[in-house]
């Protein structure tokens, strides 16, 4: 199954299914930002790990073929039955190692967190990251503003090229000023930047600056 009709396969179910159950207006919240790279591991401990996570949120995920790599789980809202949740968990294998995407499609207001929360604690608990409860999470947050520490959102600036800016947003993506993009990923002040390859930054106590692998970025806040 390609990942993308997948995802909207099921995105589109979710929305049917919970408009046949209510007259409220309802939406399908999407994420597809999240991605991950381990420089060890073979398809297999991939596969094994991505079955785990999803299934810590979401029932019986299944391979879309075996051996594909490719792992799919949905959830029901239990006041009406129907499908309301569900995340496409994806390993692909490098030469050493893998990466791995995380896709997720939430139906709105029927669950109390978005789409991108589903995928930061699904993606979290496959890599061993820090785990927020999703029932204390809102349907809706504002977008962080200044330094925080907890993630990179914002303007930044190259610091040995003044012209080279990033603009990094809540879910993940990076886009540069020449419009290529890319993802990141921060556990406690380490940070794995996907942008013309992966690299490990550091995340300075002030939230302000990004260092490492060559990059050396400050913060416009």
């Amino acid at each position: 199954m390609n990942v993308k009709r997948g995802l909207w396969l099921f995105a589109i179910a979710i929305l049917l299914g919970s408009l046949s159950h209510t007259a409220a207006v309802a939406s399908v919240d999407l994420s597809s930002g999240i991605r991950y790279v381990s420089d060890t591991g073979s398809l297999s401990d991939c596969s094994a790990k991505a079955k785990a996570a999803l299934e810590t949120y979401l029932p019986g995920a299944t391979e879309s073929s075996p051996g594909s790599g490719e792992w799919f789980a949905m959830g029901q809202n239990i006041a009406t039955g129907a499908s309301s949740s569900g995340a496409t968990v994806r390993c692909y294998p490098l030469a050493k190692g893998y990466v791995v995407t995380f896709i997720c499609a939430v139906q709105l207001p029927a669950n109390p967190f978005g789409a991108h929360a589903l995928c930061l604690n699904i993606a979290h608990k496959f890599y061993g990251g820090a785990i927020t409860p999703l029932a204390a999470m809102p349907t809706a947050s504002p977008v962080p503003t200044g330094c925080a520490t907890t993630n990179l959102v914002g303007s930044w600036v190259s610091d040995n090229d003044s012209k080279r800016t990033f603009t990094m947003q809540l879910n993940g993506d990076l886009t540069d000023n020449d419009g290529v993009s890319g993802n990141w990923i921060i556990d406690g002040s380490t940070v794995n930047l996907t942008y013309y390859g992966n690299h490990t930054l550091k995340l300075s106590p002030d939230g302000k600056h990004l260092s490492g692998a060559g990059y050396n970025l400050t913060r416009k806040c």
